[in-house]
């Protein structure tokens, strides 16, 4: 329910500020909006503010902005009566205005005190590519490709845009500088592997690293309380697999309901080895098992990892804007890499992942919660902007061949167009929710 609540005003937040770019620019030039809704379908409110109808309605997947036609105009401002220049600005300020309010955020995530993640290895994977590469922990990524890494957000980013590629890694260790290679073909980075779906090639950065993982709390009458694990303990493995961060563990654990399994933990310098039996959490679908404990990684040592620097006010605008422009980037790369099949057209995702993702962020606070929506804008302002038929990158196409042409397009064409869009669009939601179901049933 959390997580249906938090998709719902998240999708309805990011759509009233893309239809709200249509009405304003559209007031602007004084057009008259006979409706503005947030969904489709059934309306399930509705308010007349003047000459227009503002609406609820049940399916919360989009929304529209719709402008009186000539056969209802009464001495009413049409926008078909508008020039190709006024029609556009008004259909390019939906995408626009998410892209400002993305950079509006950032202005506020990019105040006070900032820190990055070092790029410094704190663990790798055992049977993995980064090991057989020669990976070793506390080394420390100084470039990929010649491109500059200076975070663990820097690292990740790169391997999207080198999607495709061989990665050449620029490695400090011990102060002096290795290079190491991932041809690849080994590359697990960008494609949908159940067993490497929780670090990056088998590399770990900090907080996740060997017994880093700490018991918090543990719940009355668990099966984790019945087998004697206390608060403070730190896990080391579960059946024999190193456990190095929350992903991990909770991994081992919940394909195991009903199953005893054996968990190594450290209390003190001691290593005990417990057995434990998942119980199936009632009403879940999945057979998800779970001990009844909570966790926390362990954080010591942190300064060792984490970069702190402030930005001054004038640098923080320059910051913001060229945020959202490397946002931009990064969509359109990605995009590329899907259609080209260097990333696997399986990691698209749909609703339910955005559910997911809406209900994490909103539990981890509200500067993950912007940073999850500064994404979600920038994503929604540049799908809107492709070429695609019912998209407003299609509309803005067919305004360029009329000025091209000049002359008005075909209404048969365009309307056959636009349904070429609509399957496209359902395609590709489909193959969205596929992945969702697959991800939700079997990961």
């Amino acid at each position: 329910m959390h997580s249906i609540l938090s998709f719902i005003i998240t999708i309805s937040l990011v759509v009233i500020v893309h239809e709200f770019g249509h009405f304003s620019v559209a007031k602007i030039f004084k057009v008259s909006v006979e409706k503005f809704s947030v969904g489709f379908g059934k309306v399930i409110y509705k308010k007349q503010i003047g000459l227009t109808e503002f609406s609820l309605r049940i399916i919360p997947l989009g929304g529209f902005v719709k402008f009186y036609e000539k056969s209802k105009a009464r001495n009413l401002n049409l926008f078909e009566e508008l020039s190709l220049f006024k029609k556009s600005l008004i259909v390019l300020a939906g995408p626009l205005i998410n892209f400002i309010f993305a950079f509006f955020l950032l202005l506020f995530l990019n105040q006070g005190e900032q820190y990055n993640l070092l790029p410094k290895v704190t663990a790798v994977k055992l049977k993995s590519i980064a090991l057989e590469a020669g990976f070793q922990v506390n080394d420390e990524i100084i470039s990929i490709n010649n491109k500059k890494i200076n975070s663990v957000t820097g690292h990740n980013k790169a391997l999207i845009e080198l999607a495709g590629e061989d990665l050449a890694y620029t490695i400090l260790r011990n102060n002096g500088k290795i290079l190491i290679t991932i041809d690849k073909e080994s590359r697990l980075d960008l494609k949908r592997n159940t067993a490497n779906k929780n670090n990056v090639n088998g590399l770990y950065f900090f907080p996740a690293k060997e017994n880093s993982l700490l018991i918090d709390e543990v719940v009355q009458g668990s099966a984790a309380e019945i087998a004697n694990i206390k608060i403070n303990d730190r896990i080391f493995s579960v059946e024999n697999k190193i456990i190095y961060d929350s992903s991990d563990f909770i991994e081992s654990i919940k394909s195991k309901a009903n199953t005893t399994i054996i968990i190594k933990l450290f209390r003190g310098s001691e290593l005990l080895s417990i057995p434990v039996t998942p119980r199936l959490i009632k009403g879940d679908i999945r057979n998800t098992g779970v001990i009844g404990v909570k966790i926390k990684s362990n954080l010591d040592n942190k300064e060792n990892y984490i970069n702190s620097f402030k930005i001054s006010n004038l640098n923080i605008i320059s910051k913001s804007f060229y945020d959202v422009i490397d946002g931009i980037k990064m969509v359109f790369k990605s995009l590329i890499h899907i259609v080209s099949g260097n990333i696997d057209w399986r990691l698209l995702s749909g609703p339910i992942s955005i559910a997911t993702l809406s209900s994490e962020t909103i539990s981890m606070g509200l500067t993950t919660y912007l940073s999850f929506l500064v994404f979600l804008n920038i994503n929604v302002g540049f799908l809107n902007l492709l070429p695609i038929p019912v998209l407003d990158g299609g509309q803005l196409v067919f305004y360029a061949v009329e000025w091209l042409l000049g002359k008005p397009l075909n209404k048969k064409k365009m309307i056959i167009s636009q349904r070429l869009g609509v399957i496209i669009l359902f395609l590709v939601f489909t193959l969205a929710v596929y992945n969702d179901v697959f991800n939700f049933m079997f990961n």
